[in-house]
């Protein structure tokens, strides 16, 4: 822990950090903010502070910057998240309330509000069941033995993959197939399928097998969807003004890449997580700063909101527009699925 004098200390570098962009001077630090102490005291006070890693000292500048450490340490013990005034929420929720009864358009609205918020990339999933559950299948020739499996499931998502026979088959016995199938496994999951002792014979078995198949790989599949906004505003930052660390930037925030580098799938199934640089896994994510949140109906239709950016973040009103608009995004997933 730090003493009541350093830890003010850091929590005013940071928030000067944030503010400006620039390294942050002893000087400076007590004329604006009028300390009861001298440069130097201060200037003594930020060496034991960087010593100890919560600040460092580029080496083009006399000031200091804060660290990862020094985030993480300003976030858990520092910072008063601030709220956001009524008058902007209720701006957003009128946003939601017009918008149409699609589900897509409630989620692109929300990364659009969210980037606009907090001034930085925003990233929300598309919403997807805890676990699979088969609504129906369907089996259309394609060749003398192979045939296209269409599986529906649960909140219209559609699945489909060839399936390979090892014998020709009759689209007669194809549909067979699958109105057999329909009706000894409509509304399982995969390991209910799995499980089953229902009497089949040897190809109904090996479609039953492939459907399992496919609904396990797509529980496991993470929140592949997602709408991306405010990649602009990223890169409008000087953190990024050169060229390269753009070029690194945009390949984080290019679609494919950030569902699969954003920790979505270790989330806690309710609050706020937030990764600063080097806390994040995956290489690439270094050198920004993550704040994540689940939405949605645990145990029910769920998705994941995050906002990227460079660890200068203004942490607390980015906590609170990402707590905001993942309350409300479950309050607008609830009403739809409960009608």
């Amino acid at each position: 822990m730090l003493t009541e004098r350093r830890a003010q200390l850091l929590s005013l570098i940071v928030r000067e950090y944030v503010d400006s962009a620039l390294p942050v001077g002893s000087d400076a630090i007590v004329r604006k903010h009028e300390l009861p102490f001298s440069s130097a005291t201060i200037r003594n006070e930020m060496a034991h502070l960087e010593e100890e890693g919560y600040i460092s000292h580029p080496h083009t500048s006399a000031g200091r910057v804060p660290s990862d450490q020094g985030y993480r340490y300003y976030v858990e013990a520092l910072m008063q998240e601030s709220d956001l005034p009524r008058e902007v929420k209720r701006t957003i929720r009128h946003q939601f309330h017009q918008a149409g009864r699609e589900e897509d358009e409630w989620i692109q609205l929300a990364a659009a509000v969210l980037a606009r918020a907090v001034e930085n990339a925003a990233v929300v999933t598309v919403p997807r069941s805890a676990e699979s559950r088969l609504k129906r299948l369907e089996l259309v020739g394609i060749q003398d033995n192979a045939a296209l499996l269409v599986l529906v499931l649960h909140q219209a998502r559609v699945k489909q993959q060839v399936l390979l026979f090892p014998e020709p088959i009759e689209q007669d016995d194809l549909t067979r197939i699958s109105n057999r199938l329909n009706g000894a496994f409509a509304g399982h999951n995969a390991v209910e399928i799995g499980r089953s002792q229902a009497q089949m014979t040897q190809l109904e078995w090996h479609v039953a097998n492939a459907v399992r198949a496919i609904m396990s790989a797509s529980d496991r599949g993470g929140f592949d969807e997602a709408y991306l906004e405010g990649v602009r505003n990223v890169l409008q930052k000087p953190e990024f003004a050169t060229s390269d660390k753009m070029l690194t930037m945009l390949d984080v925030l290019e679609h494919k890449n950030l569902t699969r580098l954003l920790p979505f799938a270790s989330l806690p199934p309710e609050g706020i997580t937030v990764r600063i640089g080097a806390e994040n896994e995956e290489d690439a994510m270094r050198e920004y700063s993550v704040v994540i949140s689940p939405y949605g109906m645990p145990g029910g239709m769920m998705g994941a909101m995050a906002v990227v950016g460079p660890t200068r973040m203004h942490y607390p009103e980015t906590i609170s527009a990402v707590r905001f608009i993942a309350e409300l995004m479950s309050e607008m997933l609830a009403t739809h699925y409960d009608e």
